[in-house]
């Protein structure tokens, strides 16, 4: 059985990725290999019930069921991966976790909450969730979360929905440590806001009801956050 991965073809690098890729199930199915699809619900309805191995992002979970692959693009982005390494190596982290994203897409909901589901996996349980936002209806829209980890650790993230080119900034000052990341002032040769396909399946975590049910609760603070 060989893998199919949904995924904004846009946000793939192609360089960094190892494996085979072919453009159709068909041809997956044929040659035991990745299949790369770009995102669409109606493809994803038509293998999801099929013997397949599905990687879907966070966003497109709504449109799934139990059983299949999950990916959260902040997860799977290298720059993140490193900050995540150098945290992890604390017993307990305490710091403040600062990130700022501009983004394009109207999924505000679901991409907050992805990043909630992955900061609380790196950071602990949250304590507290704070959510401010402005009129969705009028351009850009911006959303203002902060939460309260316990034990001295927090998170402050902002986000802007417009037209705007994406970008991410990152900080986490820990104890002892001061990390920083700015997509906008990477090389523009070297493009910082993709991943591989192989980061995608080994990062992916199966959709059952506890990811599904935190992923939710996510969701519903964000939707729920004041004005």
């Amino acid at each position: 059985m060989g893998n199919i991965v949904f995924a904004r073809l846009d946000k793939i690098d192609y360089q960094a990725t190892l494996r085979t890729i072919v453009e159709s199930v068909e041809r997956q199915a044929e040659q035991d290999e990745t299949a790369l699809l770009s995102l669409s619900k109606t493809k994803l309805d038509a293998v999801l019930h099929e013997n397949n191995n599905i990687f879907i992002p966070s966003t497109l979970l709504d449109n799934a069921a139990e059983g299949v692959n999950v990916y959260f693009d902040l997860e799977n982005y290298p720059f993140f991966q490193k900050i995540k390494e150098v945290i992890e190596k604390e017993n307990k982290p305490k710091g403040v976790f600062r990130l700022r994203r501009i983004n394009g897409n109207d999924e505000s909901n679901e991409l907050i909450a992805g990043d909630l589901y992955v900061l609380s996996s790196l950071l602990g349980e949250t304590q507290d969730i704070q959510v401010k936002h402005t009129n969705q209806t009028v351009p850009p829209y911006h959303v203002i979360v902060t939460v309260n980890f316990g034990g001295g650790t927090m998170a402050h993230l902002e986000y802007t929905f417009s037209d705007q080119d994406e970008s991410i900034e990152l900080e986490w000052s820990g104890i002892k440590t001061i990390l920083e990341f700015n997509s906008e002032t990477m090389n523009p040769t070297d493009p910082s806001l993709v991943y591989s396909v192989d980061s995608i399946i080994e990062s992916a975590h199966t959709a059952d009801q506890r990811l599904i049910k935190r992923l939710n609760n996510f969701s519903q603070l964000v939707n729920g956050g004041a004005n």
